[in-house]
């Protein structure tokens, strides 16, 4: 499958879009809350910040190994042989960052 003629590609290009987006819509709205003191808006923001740029990050990770694999797509992408490599690589360690962090949220999350 190439990536550039890739509707399901394009869609997740537009997901990573709309969820920095939104990121950026989320710290505008905790400004605003942060000058009308309302810290448990304040807190709701920061909570949605927070999976909002865990999202972001976990799909740069994806977007990494799907555009730099080295098993997929042997040939050229924009760089040369180790650093395609070690970008790719890099894109999986930022998943699995990701995830681990998810994991250790999921065990301490307490309904409120």
């Amino acid at each position: 499958m190439a990536t550039s003629n890739s509707v399901l590609f394009d869609m997740f290009l537009y997901f990573i879009l709309v969820v920095k987006l939104c990121l950026l819509f989320v710290i505008v709205l905790r400004s605003n809350a942060k000058r009308k003191n309302d810290k448990k808006a304040v807190e709701k923001y920061n909570n949605l910040k927070e999976i909002l740029h865990e999202t972001f990050t976990i799909c740069m990770g994806f977007l990494l190994v799907i555009v730099f694999s080295p098993i997929n797509y042997p040939g050229e992408v924009c760089v040369f042989g180790e650093t395609k490599i070690f970008i790719f690589i890099f894109g999986i360690l930022s998943i699995l960052g990701i995830m681990q962090i998810f994991i250790e949220k999921a065990k301490n999350y307490s309904p409120v």
